[in-house]
C-alpha cells in the first residue's frame, strides 16, 4: 500500500509540473512578459538622470563654478557674457546701496530699484536673463566675481577684459575684476568700454 501510495504521489506531482509548463509556455506566446530586475539591474524602460554636483559640471542652465560646505548649493555661471559693452549705470549717477561684498542677489535688487526696469545696464541685463527654464540670475558682488575669474578655466567664452560687480563703492564708482591679470579696482559706472557682463545664479 505504502509503494502505491507512493507512486500515485509521484505521478500527481508530474501531472501538475508538466500543466505548469504549458501554461507558462501559452503565456509567453500571447501574453505580457514581466521583466523583474535582477541584483542591480533596471526593470527595462525606466530611466533614472543623475545629475553630477562638481565644480565645472553644466548643471540648472550654467557651469557651476563654486560649491559650499554642503555639497549640495554653490554658485552657477551662465554660459556666455550677458554683454561686453553695456555700462553698470543707467543713465545717471545715483547711490544704490548695493554695497555688499559677497551678496551679488541683493545688490542685483538694490541696483534695480534705484536705477529703474528699463534700459540697459549690466544688473538688469543679468536679471532679465533666463536659461534652462532658470530665471532667479544676477550680477556678482565683488567677492563671487573673483571665485569667477579663480575658476574661469573651467568654462568656454571668457573675454580677457574687465568684467563688472555688483558692488557699488560710492556714487558713480563700482568695482570691477581685470579677467587676465585677476586685479580688482573701481570704475567709473559710465564705462561702457570693453566692461562685459556675466549673470550667476545660487542653486
Amino acid at each position: 500500500m505504502k509503494t502505491s501510495k507512493s507512486y500515485v504521489s509521484v505521478k500527481r506531482e508530474v501531472f501538475f509540473f508538466l500543466i505548469s509548463i504549458l501554461f507558462l509556455l501559452s503565456c509567453s506566446d500571447d501574453g505580457p512578459v514581466i521583466e523583474m530586475p535582477i541584483g542591480n539591474e533596471i526593470i527595462e524602460n525606466e530611466t533614472i538622470e543623475n545629475e553630477i554636483i562638481e565644480i565645472g559640471s553644466n548643471y540648472q542652465g550654467g557651469i557651476i563654478f563654486f560649491i559650499d560646505e554642503t555639497g549640495q548649493h554653490g554658485l552657477i555661471a551662465a554660459k556666455e557674457d550677458q554683454s561686453i559693452t553695456d555700462p553698470w549705470w543707467n543713465n545717471e549717477f545715483l547711490v544704490t546701496g548695493a554695497v555688499s561684498l559677497s551678496d551679488g542677489k541683493g545688490n542685483t535688487k538694490l541696483i534695480i530699484q534705484a536705477q529703474g526696469n528699463t534700459g540697459l545696464y549690466a544688473a538688469k541685463l543679468c536679471g532679465d536673463f533666463e536659461s534652462e527654464g532658470y530665471k532667479d540670475w544676477f550680477l556678482p558682488s565683488k567677492d563671487q566675481l573673483n571665485i569667477l575669474y579663480q575658476n574661469k578655466h573651467l568654462m568656454e567664452g571668457f573675454a580677457e577684459e574687465l568684467y563688472w560687480s555688483s558692488t557699488e563703492y560710492e556714487i558713480g564708482s563700482a568695482w570691477v575684476q581685470n579677467f587676465t591679470t585677476g586685479e580688482q579696482h573701481l570704475d567709473n559706472t559710465s564705462d561702457a568700454a570693453n566692461v562685459h557682463t556675466r549673470a550667476i545664479r545660487e542653486f
